[in-house]
């Protein structure tokens, strides 16, 4: 009896999760043509690093993002783009490695020696901006965002 009621449940399940696929397809209308623009940058050396994040938990953490982009500095404003970006809300983070190192180089207060931005150019106190500040939602088939480095 034990093994039949496993099975009823297990083809339960499996049904449920068909039925799910069927009623939520992923549809190329729930995706955007995403372009992010990074201005102001001070320097024309190193690379821009760039962290998408879609959760506020990994926003905080630092971890995995859905984007981890680097970019050539090759001028003054860098521009990125997605043409398939899924609808959802998001938070970045952005700054200028001048000397490619990898990290954002801070003075001995922790102050950033670098220049950074956030989504939608939130800026925090002394920190990160907060997810609240720094997040957006891409619901559209257009999508473009403006962060200045300072």
């Amino acid at each position: 009896m034990k093994i039949l009621a496993w099975s009823y449940i297990i083809l339960l399940l499996s049904s449920v999760t068909h039925a799910q696929e069927i009623a939520f397809p992923e549809r190329e209308s729930d995706r955007s043509n995403f372009e992010l623009t990074i201005e102001s940058i001070p320097e024309n050396k190193g690379e821009v690093r760039i962290a998408i994040f879609n959760s506020e938990e990994k926003y905080k953490e630092k971890e995995d993002p859905v984007h981890a982009v680097v970019l050539k500095v090759d001028g003054k404003k860098l521009t990125w783009s997605d043409d398939s970006f899924p609808f959802g809300e998001y938070a970045i983070a952005v700054y200028h490695d001048k000397n490619e190192n990898g990290e954002l180089d801070t003075n001995f207060l922790g102050i950033p020696k670098e220049a950074y931005g956030f989504s939608n150019n939130a800026r925090g106190r002394f920190g990160p901006a907060s997810w609240e500040a720094a997040h957006f939602k891409v619901d559209s088939n257009q999508t473009k965002m403006v962060i200045e480095v300072k």
